[in-house]
């Protein structure tokens, strides 16, 4: 089996939320460089693949079943929006590779997912069975006519943000506080290809997380609240997924209707003890927003 599968994928990408500073460890080193990041997640994830624009396949934006090309701040306005910004926004292209081991054979236990956007390219990777995850971002380049620079090029810190930059001026965790991997009906469209019945972006949600970095504020791990929305949810402290029904939570993949979930259920004092249970973590900023982001795949 290729290294590189046929591209589909979903979420996410990297989402530019709260510009707000975490806490550093001690024995932090200061102003370390993309490539410094890059060397570190290939310590854990193995050796970074080659992303293509050509891999990525573009999401399908439709209303109706109808191809649409206007973008549209109202979820209602295609069948399967993204979670956050625009939910109906067309011309983004997912992606999906396998993790690389040292003898160059596949490792199926690690997982890279790019999501393009205009001039700029977001990429998760996680390795599934320890939760251990990475963030990268380009934010300015034309992903899709140059060749995207790898660790081994002179330009790659020219062109990929440094981790300071992901976790204090974008802030991934803020949006990708509940898990690596998000699900939205936009990329929950799409399946394996040489499997339809798999979902293209992986079924992550309960296992460990943790963000590789010294610069990362770390996923809450706390006990979450005892009550019925966790039962399906894992509470998601932010409402940047404005486009969702539940924005405190995190929906159930496969997500592939904004509007089809019964919670007629769901009584307001389940709903309001995940909102206290939030409101206990003192996170910042954990209201809406229209900040822009790469996310995608959620």
């Amino acid at each position: 089996m290729k290294n590189i599968l046929p591209l589909i994928v979903v979420v996410l990408g990297l989402c530019q939320c709260s510009p707000t500073p975490h806490d550093i460890t001690s024995g932090y080193v200061p102003n370390r460089t993309a490539l410094d990041y890059a060397y570190e997640c290939e310590a854990v994830l193995g050796k970074l693949p080659e992303f293509k624009y050509e891999d990525a396949i573009e999401i399908p934006m439709t209303k109706n079943g109808v191809p649409i090309t206007q973008e549209s701040s109202n979820p209602n306005d295609c069948d399967h929006p993204f979670a956050f910004n625009a939910p109906c926004d067309s011309g983004n292209r997912m992606g999906r590779y396998s993790g690389i081991n040292a003898d160059g054979s596949e490792n199926e236990d690690v997982v890279f997912i790019t999501f393009f956007r205009g001039p700029g390219l977001g990429v998760i990777g996680t390795k599934i069975s320890t939760g251990e995850t990475c963030f990268f971002e380009i934010d300015d380049f034309d992903v899709a006519n140059t060749p995207i620079p790898q660790p081994s090029d002179a330009n790659y810190n020219n062109v990929w943000g440094s981790p300071s930059q992901l976790a204090v001026e974008i802030n991934c965790v803020n949006c990708h506080m509940a898990s690596a991997i998000l699900h939205s009906p936009a990329v929950d469209q799409i399946t394996m290809p040489d499997d339809p019945t798999q979902l293209l972006l992986p079924l992550t949600g309960f296992e460990p997380y943790v963000v590789i970095g010294q610069e990362w504020g770390q996923p809450k791990t706390t006990s979450f609240p005892d009550n019925q929305c966790v039962s399906c949810h894992r509470p998601q402290c932010t409402t940047h997924f404005q486009n969702y029904p539940l924005d405190e939570l995190v929906m159930p993949p496969p997500f592939l209707d904004a509007t089809s979930f019964d919670h007629s259920q769901i009584t307001d004092a389940d709903r309001q003890a995940i909102r206290d249970w939030c409101a206990t973590l003192q996170l910042p900023n954990l209201g809406g927003g229209d900040d822009d982001d790469n996310d995608g795949g959620d």
